[in-house]
């Protein structure tokens, strides 16, 4: 939380914890164009928004999730449609409230989402973040060098963007625009009906 003066501290969070709070292909692309334009003075690799909310989301849970280690001597791996006690914690998050019950006496807690306190908390979040960006300006441009570095002493390669699809240019829409094409369907057709008046006459 002290930011980008602590580097060691900052880089692990830019290293795990920042990459979860975008998409990751964002932040795969983001990374990709910094590291082919070096000559980009400012290379933000987020918005100052996502990096405040990896920090807040960190913040909210960090005492949960270090009870949930502690208890279970290590890393927890969950998988998908598996519950048991060894995924859950009686800590509660600091500002979020959801569908799990950290006390089973504690009937009272209806309301869900962020509180009133999480929303302050990411709001000055967001201007530390801001402030911390004009006082380290250099910290990013820092640790994609020293990720290149890392990646190249290990042999490996900065992994390729994927293939977008070709997508068929089609009639139907009624711009002009030669960009337009027809994206893959995501819903089945709807099917003409008539009603039952029609029908009869």
């Amino acid at each position: 939380m002290k930011g980008r003066k602590s580097v060691v501290s900052y880089t692990v969070f830019f290293d795990l914890f920042l990459p979860c709070a975008t998409k990751k292909t964002t932040w795969d692309r983001c990374i990709a164009k910094a590291a082919i334009d070096s000559n980009l003075k400012d290379p933000s690799l987020c918005s100052i928004s996502d990096e405040a909310f990896a920090l807040l989301l960190l913040e909210n849970s960090y005492d949960r999730w270090l009870d949930l280690f502690t208890n279970n001597k290590g890393a927890v791996m969950q998988r998908r449609g598996v519950k048991h006690r060894g995924f859950q914690s009686d800590v509660a998050t600091l500002y979020t409230r959801g569908g799990i019950k950290y006390d089973k006496t504690d009937i009272t807690q209806s309301v869900k989402g962020w509180s009133d306190e999480g929303i302050k908390r990411f709001n000055a979040l967001f201007d530390k973040v801001k402030q911390d960006r004009k006082e380290f300006p250099q910290f990013e441009r820092d640790w994609l060098e020293q990720r290149q570095n890392a990646l190249a002493e290990a042999g490996a390669t900065p992994k390729q963007s994927k293939r977008q699809p070709t997508h068929a240019r089609s009639e139907l829409f009624e711009s002009e625009d030669e960009n337009d094409v027809a994206l893959p369907a995501t819903k089945e057709p709807v099917e003409d009906s008539e009603s039952e008046t029609d029908d009869e006459t």
